[in-house]
């Protein structure tokens, strides 16, 4: 009798073994078939040509956890990461020239994707920000832009265009930036086009329906006058708008105004209009050298509101 209930008590203890046994091995197999769906997003993001599939595998890898509680990989990317592989992979497909070039290296036990600008020491990266990413240069711990794949915006950073390109202005790469907001621009413009994303291109923007918002309410009216100065020492006339607060410049390529364009709440702006809608604010800037300085003179003051 005695020997009955010990086999019997023996045949519950290995069903209960091989139970939990039969536990880990299902654990590890939907470990596995979880990475095994990672790889086909991952495959999918270096090798389609599909712009719909480019998308959404870059976005659904940059919410993924690979590991799970039994299958842990020592080695995999950064989610932000994939925002740069998308980004390379657009502008591949576009057949854009481009003096990018893309680094892997290992970081804290992590692959990590860069991008470098040849005939420049700037690097950019990636920076995951809750349900986006910041496009930041590494040199200078800079937000170029920010895109959100999932809500299908982008947009340039104000203080950024102002601190590298105009407070801090690097002559020796004065090149080197010019090509890199051509490609940056050109980034944009194919995310509006080919996946109808909402962009901000801040200054950089040569469409004459922009208006530049100013980020504060209000204008000092001696701004216009230090501006008006200036032009006329170079030969120009800064005119009064007769329909609105402010004035106008009319230049060799294009007319920039500086105006209030809504006097309930004080609203100011700039605004850039020509023939062939190739100037933007940036240009402008960039084009005339005492209106440059002026900008400097009194950039808190006319500082781009980001829009989006």
């Amino acid at each position: 009798m005695n020997n009955s209930s010990e086999k019997t008590e023996t045949t519950v203890e290995e069903r209960q073994l091989t139970g939990r046994l039969l536990t880990y091995r299902d654990n590890y197999e939907a470990g596995l078939k979880h990475a095994d769906d990672y790889a086909k997003l991952f495959r999918t993001l270096i090798t389609t040509t599909e712009y719909d599939s480019l998308l959404s595998s870059a976005r659904d890898l940059f919410s993924f956890k690979v590991d799970s509680d039994f299958v842990v990989f020592p080695k995999k990317f950064e989610p932000s990461d994939y925002y740069l592989v998308f980004m390379t992979r657009l502008i591949e497909l576009q057949n854009m020239p481009t003096k990018l070039s893309l680094l892997i290296q290992e970081s804290n036990g992590h692959e990590q994707l860069r991008h470098t600008w040849k005939g420049s020491d700037q690097e950019f990266r990636f920076h995951a920000d809750s349900d986006q990413a910041k496009y930041v240069e590494e040199q200078t711990n800079r937000q170029l832009f920010v895109l959100n794949l999932k809500k299908r915006t982008m947009s340039f950073d104000t203080d950024t265009i102002n601190d590298l390109y105009f407070l801090n202005r690097n002559e020796e790469q004065s090149e080197a930036f010019k090509d890199q907001i051509a490609l940056f621009s050109q980034f944009g413009s194919i995310l509006e086009n080919v996946y109808d994303f909402k962009v901000d291109f801040n200054m950089f923007d040569a469409r004459n329906a922009k208006t530049y918002l100013f980020k504060q309410s209000g204008l000092n009216k001696n701004i216009l006058d230090q501006l008006f100065v200036a032009s006329s020492k170079h030969g120009l006339v800064f005119m009064n708008d007769d329909k609105v607060e402010g004035g106008y410049l009319e230049l060799k390529n294009a007319t920039f105004k500086i105006i209030e364009v809504d006097s309930d709440t004080h609203q100011w702006a700039f605004k850039v209009t020509d023939d062939g809608e190739k100037q933007s604010l940036f240009a402008i800037l960039n084009s005339y050298d005492f209106i440059r300085e002026w900008y400097i003179r009194n950039i808190n003051e006319l500082k781009l509101k980001m829009v989006i």
